[in-house]
């Protein structure tokens, strides 16, 4: 390419060159005339018109390049149906000027906020037009319910939580609603003159899906209740439709939800967790905010995870009154007390901070509230540190954590559910077989460690093997064990009656994410609640086990699910996989990727699995 741009040069130069050498001739140029009168609409005409509620006119610039004499241009007008709009025919250019002015009149009063009108004006004469601008001008004209606040701030979690990249704040124009308090509209967050859109558009590594719904619309007429509003798109294209991504889609779950029949009033009492707040000019939004899909339905392919999505109106920051709880281990002292230990994490603003350990069904909002108002007591600190804490049974725990500024207002709180095992039981654990375990899971939800994994299983779409051994144990014949599985240390512990039927749940992968917490793996039969199939059994004739594994995480009571798969131990060189007949066989569909189950409820009060453009940050314990 180089070189075809310098030969070219060469011969141009070399053409001047003969053409300025040359004694021989002389030559006349005359510039070319303008003819007509060369009328024209500016390209950089706005699409859309925003009309005032305090005015009753807008004026549309004409354009013409021959400025003498006075002129009267007709225009063609074309409008939809019940334009609120008068707009004239004809446009007047005075003597020696180059621009005139069409008046376009309205009454703000007669007027639907937010209805807006197509107009399209065209030049009526041909002879007036020019091959050098537009001729015709279309655009929407409508009086806006919205006008500039200012510029806030916005810290977007949507795209990190969902593609795995980096979480970014920057400067936005937020607009309020002129006639509802509490209305506020995230101009086009993601779209050109954002850090985003350089970020991410301008690299390549998101197209631009040029979609108008743009804009974020949010309600906090209740600052204590807050949600999206409606539907958007944030306008990329992540160019993988053919893996059922591409433009993605968001919308209201609050909204949903009212349209199939709830109430508003009836959703802020029953699912508080589908609200966020403002306060102190942040505008905060709950991990649960927003419906995705990759069409234009309204139909949820699942929810993206939200937690942190937050906006500061104009003239405020963003604070940071975060916590986090990282479990760590069992410690058991020379007396035989056990413990919980683990890492507590402060924000940078947080003055001080109250933690306490509830058991798993506790109401986690409820201690939160009794931790505010004095009525449960709660372990102080004041600075991240190690903490530990007794623990007397094994269990699910969850450690909640309030914190609080210098004045001793409550900021912020976070619950992270843990899990602690007592068992001292001996287990005689002798090996059985040895062979090879087959991964299937897809998409990926696991990264790449410099620890040492077992054939790095869990990477995508590739099937992972690695040889491992069974262990039975032989002072509960029914209870079996593949180590290792997944990592080396790692366990796949379950239980299998004599009709060869498998059975596992809430076994412990070993790996933790900061905001999901514990990677949990389990039965698909068991979380689905279908005991009288199965999906997990051994296959005599074969000699395979087959597992129908769903690996999950486990949050304020709730399950959700990250992605499933069939996957084997097979014994020796035996090959392929044959059901029992006469059991009820689960299908593979329940482990295809978006699929519409839940393991307790709906697909609503799932997280959507994310594209793997950057791989989820599950780490290992």
């Amino acid at each position: 390419m180089n070189k075809i741009f310098k030969y070219s040069m060469m011969l141009i130069f070399s053409a001047v060159a003969l053409v300025l050498g040359s004694c021989t001739e002389e030559f006349e140029y005359t510039g070319a005339t303008i003819d007509g009168e060369q009328v024209y609409f500016s390209n950089t005409l706005s699409s859309n018109i925003n009309l005032s509620p305090n005015a009753n006119e807008v004026k549309i610039p004409i354009n013409r390049i021959q400025r003498s004499g006075e002129l009267k241009v007709d225009l063609e007008v074309s409008t939809s149906e019940n334009c609120a709009v008068s707009v004239p025919n004809s446009v007047n250019f005075a003597d020696g000027d180059s621009v005139a002015y069409l008046t376009i009149t309205y009454d703000p009063s007669t007027m639907e906020m937010g209805r807006y009108d197509e107009v399209k004006l065209s030049i009526a004469n041909a002879d007036y037009t020019t091959p050098y601008g537009n001729s015709s001008y279309t655009f929407n004209i409508g009086l806006s319910e919205w006008e500039t606040l200012g510029t806030g701030l916005y810290h977007d979690v949507t795209f990190a939580n969902f593609y795995g990249l980096e979480a970014m704040t920057y400067n936005v124009t937020i607009e309020k609603n002129i006639n509802k308090d509490g209305m506020y509209r995230i101009v086009s967050p993601y779209g050109p003159n954002t850090s985003f859109y350089t970020t991410y558009v301008e690299t390549g590594t998101m197209g631009w899906a040029n979609k108008t719904n743009t804009s974020i619309v949010i309600n906090a007429t209740d600052p204590d209740y807050v949600y999206i509003s409606g539907d958007f798109y944030p306008g990329t294209d992540d160019g993988m439709a053919s893996s059922g991504y591409g433009v993605m889609h968001l919308f209201s779950i609050v909204d949903y939800e009212i349209a199939k029949g709830s109430s508003l009033e009836s959703l802020k009492a029953s699912n508080p967790e589908l609200f966020g707040t403002l306060k102190d000019g942040i505008i905060s939004l709950p991990q649960m905010s927003v419906y995705v899909n990759f069409d234009d339905s309204m139909e949820p392919l699942g929810y993206v995870d939200t937690q942190g999505w937050a906006i500061a109106l104009p003239g405020n920051a963003f604070t940071d009154y975060s916590s986090s709880f990282t479990y760590t281990g069992k410690f058991t002292d020379v007396a035989g007390n056990n413990y919980a230990d683990g890492n507590i994490t402060l924000g940078a603003d947080v003055a001080n901070a109250k933690y306490i350990v509830a058991m798993d069904g506790d109401d986690v909002q409820a201690i939160i509230d009794g931790i505010v108002d004095g009525s449960v007591e709660a372990t102080g600190i004041t600075e991240s540190g190690s903490v530990r804490v007794p623990i007397t049974e094994s269990g699910k725990y969850t450690m909640i954590i309030v914190t609080f500024d210098e004045e001793g207002t409550m900021k912020g709180s976070s619950a992270t559910t843990f899990e602690v095992s007592l068992d001292s039981s001996a287990s005689n654990w002798q090996p059985i077989y040895t062979g090879t375990f087959t991964h299937n899971v897809e998409p990926a939800f696991i990264t790449y460690s410099d620890e040492s994994y077992v054939g790095n299983p869990i990477i995508g779409q590739i099937t992972e093997q690695y040889s491992t051994t069974m262990y039975q144990d032989q002072n509960n014949p029914t209870k079996y064990k593949i180590e290792p599985w997944i990592a080396d240390g790692q366990s796949l512990t379950f239980e299998m009656d004599a009709d060869g039927k498998i059975t596992f749940k809430d076994v412990n992968t070993g790996f933790s994410h900061q905001q999901y917490g514990t990677l949990y793996a389990g039965d698909a039969a068991v979380l689905f609640d279908q005991p009288e199939a199965i999906s997990s059994y051994y296959d005599k004739k074969s000699n395979t086990f087959v597992f129908g594994t769903v690996y999950y995480i486990y949050q304020n009571n709730d399950y959700g699910w990250l992605g499933g798969a069939f996957e084997t131990f097979t014994v020796g060189q035996a090959q392929g996989v044959r059901p029992f007949k006469g059991h009820k066989m689960l299908s593979p569909k329940m482990f295809k990727t978006y699929s519409k189950l839940n393991i307790k409820k709906s697909v609503r009060k799932t997280a959507v699995q994310k594209p793997t453009l950057k791989r989820a940050k599950f780490v290992k314990k």
